[in-house]
């Protein structure tokens, strides 16, 4: 049968019923994803959960009010962990008593988990939005939370509470003796030991995996074995190759024009047995690194080292003036120097030339001819009305640190960066926050003054902000709220760039409870403005939490932190350039409800706190619904 007989028996009228019904699905469907898509423009599509709470149909604004909800409970009420029945709560921050010494240990991205979040759905290939739209809305669809924590701290903090219950396992170990009738050192070997310890990193994942989904059930943490590395039956002619090391004393370390002198009495307490994997001889006699590196910096570290120093310029007369000269630094190398002791000692040598590092200053003192600076391009201002003494003296040496330095053109200036160390070497005085149950001394009272004030400083110059925190909780001496910027040593800092085409000359001063700074340099035409913060969301603190302490004598009460409203804030920054072209940034800033916190003295701790949290963290609820 030829072709056009196979035409002629078609029934053209049900093909045309069939395309007509296609075509009618097709349009069906697509005015359907189109109110769809218009109905949820600026909203979450249906079905997508952050764990327990449905964010679908809420805006962005709505969404991540709800999750703060969620993110305050565990901020307030800490997590528990276990370990052989012995429990502690692990505060998300630790703080000093009005909040100025203050660090996240978790911190939850809620604007990024929002985002997200709001991103399902809205990809570039058509057909999986519409899959992701239509039909996957039906189903509840997890995204996770956005967390970033400060494992080492955490790990830290754990092993301080839980290393009294562990029995670490013991290397098979070196002892010595002095025999002053044969002149020499005798050596005994102890017998190494197995152990069983908390297994940190399996907890901090399971803490990784729980907060994920804002889950804040309390964290078991497993025992594990530990087996020791250096066995006492694999240990052969060890006096023999302790005294081999000992007879090639002494070694004298040679530094910057100066001899140190280091003979057997140093090198007998720094020998120790280590697993000789290359070889038939399973165990040697090797000198301990760690101890090696503390002579080192104790003994010869703080007689060489010099940090660089740069030029540092002020404002005299109208004119840039240099008032400190540049400086190259010197440093102590000390593990290239431990290489040198070592290799001397293979080598049978005695003479040892330690290895010194020259580090180049970065602003030398022929720049004061480039810099180009005219006039004041912003000012930033701060009022610390009230604070105490050691807090007034490190705002004041905070302040000389960054008086008279320079930001070069393009550079990302980084405030704590700039300021380290902070510590008794710099000047800085301690104050105490509360860890656990215990108050520790802490340095950096006050820089959050300096931070807030560059923040400040920096919008008022039109530059733009790389990376700014708000404080975990309000804070008396930054308000307006959502105008603060927190530093803390490593992180979080402030930085920002310098996007101008000449140097900026930082210049502070203070004026009775006032901190400024003024950013000097040459003007381009740039405009910067910023709204007065919207403050809402107010909410109550907690009642005082109480938290029993050994260190204070039984019956005694001391308050360490004080309570302050929850808010949030939210300001506009806008840069106009002398292009015309315009740049718009929303800060927003979330504060937490904090309670009062008060350490009692006791005479033996006890589970009560620990279980009246964990009802309190238990028994948190979040709307779901995101409004104000």
């Amino acid at each position: 049968m030829d072709s056009r007989a196979i035409l002629q028996k078609v029934d053209w009228k049900w093909l045309i019923i069939i395309i007509a019904i296609f075509l009618i699905a097709v349009i069906l469907v697509g005015v359907v994803y189109y109110e769809f898509t218009k109905e949820y423009r600026d909203r979450i599509y249906p079905g997508i959960y952050v764990g327990k709470d449905n964010i679908g149909g809420l805006t962005k604004e709505e969404a991540v009010q709800t999750l703060k909800k969620r993110a305050d409970i565990i901020n307030q009420n800490g997590i528990i962990f276990s370990y052989l029945d012995h429990k502690t709560v692990l505060m998300t921050i630790a703080a000093s008593p009005q909040g100025e010494v203050a660090y996240q240990l978790i911190n939850f991205d809620l604007e990024k988990t929002v985002d997200r979040a709001y991103d399902i759905g809205r990809g570039l290939n058509a057909l999986i939005n519409i899959k992701n739209r239509l039909w996957d809305g039906r189903k509840n669809r997890q995204t996770s939370v956005e967390i970033t924590i400060n494992q080492e701290k955490i790990k830290e903090i754990l092993t301080d509470e839980f290393s009294i219950y562990e029995t670490p396992a013991k290397n098979a170990g070196l002892t010595y003796n002095y025999d002053k009738n044969k002149n020499k050192y005798t050596f005994n070997i102890t017998e190494e030991k197995n152990g069983v310890v908390a297994d940190y990193d399996s907890g901090i994942q399971q803490l990784k995996q729980n907060l994920a989904s804002f889950d804040n059930s309390i964290i078991v943490l497993k025992s594990q074995n530990q087996y020791p590395v250096v066995y006492q039956r694999d240990c052969q002619n060890i006096e023999e190759k302790a005294n081999a090391v000992l007879n090639k004393m002494p070694l004298i370390l040679k530094y910057d024009g100066k001899n140190k002198t280091i003979g057997t009495n140093t090198v007998v307490e720094w020998l120790e047995l280590v697993a000789n994997k290359d070889s038939n001889d399973k165990i040697a006699v090797d000198l301990a690194l760690e101890l090696i590196k503390n002579y080192l910096k104790k003994a010869v570290s703080t007689e060489v080292d010099k940090q660089p120093q740069n030029s540092k310029f002020t404002i005299k007369n109208g004119r840039v003036t240099e008032f400190q000269t540049s400086r190259d630094g010197i440093e102590l190398d000390v593990e290239a120097s431990i290489v040198k002791i070592k290799e001397a000692l293979i080598k049978n040598q005695k003479d040892v030339e330690l290895v010194i590092n020259t580090i180049k200053s970065e602003v030398g003192d022929d720049d004061v001819n480039e810099l180009k600076i005219e006039e004041i391009i912003g000012t930033g201002h701060s009022n610390f009305a009230g604070s105490p003494a050691n807090r007034r003296h490190n705002i004041k040496t905070g302040a000389n640190t960054l008086n008279g330095m320079l930001i070069k053109p393009g550079e990302e200036f980084a405030v704590m960066k700039s300021l380290v160390p902070i510590d008794a070497s710099t000047g800085y005085l301690p104050e105490l926050v509360i860890k656990q149950n215990k108050t520790i001394p802490e340095y950096g009272g006050g820089l959050c003054q300096i931070g807030t004030t560059m923040f400040r400083t920096a919008l008022a110059s039109g530059l733009p902000i790389t990376e700014r925190r708000n404080h975990s909780y309000r804070v008396q001496y930054y308000e307006p709220a959502g105008t603060d910027a927190t530093i803390y040593d490593p992180w979080p800092d402030l930085k920002f760039i310098n996007d101008t085409d000449n140097y900026i000359l930082i210049q502070s001063r203070i004026e009775g409870d006032n901190l400024y700074f003024d950013f000097w340099g040459k003007k381009d035409g740039r405009e910067a403005t910023t709204t007065y913060p919207k403050i809402y969301n107010i909410k109550k603190p907690p009642p005082t939490k109480i938290i029993e302490t050994l260190d204070l004598k039984p019956g005694v009460k001391k308050c360490t932190e004080t309570s302050h409203n929850g808010a949030d804030a939210y300001f506009f920054y806008t840069v106009k350039y002398p292009g015309g072209e315009i740049k718009e940034e929303k800060f927003i800033s979330h504060y937490v409800p904090w309670q009062e916190v008060c350490l009692l003295g006791v005479e033996k701790l006890s589970d009560h706190q620990i279980a009246s949290s964990s009802a309190a963290a238990g028994s948190g609820s979040a709307s779901t619904t995101g409004q104000n």
